[in-house]
């Protein structure tokens, strides 16, 4: 028992230690602190597409132990939904390895909420001042339409298109365009939740054959599509999906 204890805690040290290693930039991109209203919640996923924030870069390894070591401090909360108003990139080589997003009141990070406190906000803002502007980023254009999904858009298309063809008479797909309009929300681990609105838009469609494609549509994002995980998404981000299928032809997006 006592060696298995021992191998349990050398276990434990030695995953903490590469984490810290991991990491040799850090980008802030930082809009705000202050509470400020929105029409809708800003989150970690829609972030760059609503705020003009000023992005800063650091490459100080003592600067970045620092923010990580006061990260790693703060009290674990319930899973809350907040607007975002500074975002944090922990890069190694490159590539994103952790990422955190935060207003004065709130943390998420690692699929986990904490607390935030006025020591974690001085630390950041301390950074900040030290680091190097790299961007001054008015407005990002956003991702593609189905980006978020777990094989990518273009197998979303692919298999959509499968699933339509098999499941919709062929006199209905010979029927004109059909344009398809989907809003749907995912969990962190990337399984549908929630379908808040299926919109199909054909002129040549009886009301009935729309509703039948609506359920159809519907079946499909629920039971058959799995999102990205992501352990920034929170319980406000929506997943939407535009597209249009000419008659027989295919998806265009």
């Amino acid at each position: 028992m006592k060696k298995l204890k021992i191998i349990m805690l050398f276990c434990l040290l030695f995953t903490e230690c590469p984490a810290k290693q991991e990491v040799d930039s850090l980008y802030i991109r930082y809009f705000s602190w202050e509470d400020y209203k929105q029409p809708h919640i800003i989150t970690c996923n829609n972030f760059e597409d609503e705020m003009p924030y000023t992005e800063y870069c650091v490459s100080d390894r003592s600067e970045i132990d620092r923010l990580l070591g006061s990260m790693r401090e703060l009290p674990k909360t319930s899973d809350t939904v907040f607007c975002v108003g500074c975002k944090l990139l922990f890069l190694h080589k490159g590539m994103v390895v952790k990422k955190a997003c935060l207003n004065s009141e709130y943390v998420m990070t690692g699929g986990q909420s904490y607390l935030c406190t006025q020591e974690f906000m001085n630390t950041i803002n301390d950074i900040m001042h030290n680091g190097v502007i790299v961007n001054r980023q008015n407005r990002f254009l956003p991702n593609k339409y189905g980006d978020e999904y777990i094989h990518g858009r273009e197998a979303l298309f692919s298999e959509l298109e499968a699933y339509y063809a098999k499941h919709v008479p062929e006199s209905i797909r010979k029927n004109g365009d059909t344009r398809i309009v989907v809003y749907c929300k995912s969990n962190k681990k990337g399984k549908t939740t929630k379908i808040e609105r299926v919109r199909i838009y054909n002129t040549n469609l009886s009301d009935s054959q729309t509703k039948d494609i609506e359920q159809l549509i519907y079946r499909f994002f629920m039971r058959k599509v799995r999102w990205k995980p992501d352990e920034t998404r929170m319980e406000s981000d929506w997943i939407t999906i535009y597209y249009k299928i000419e008659g027989d032809q295919g998806i265009i997006p």
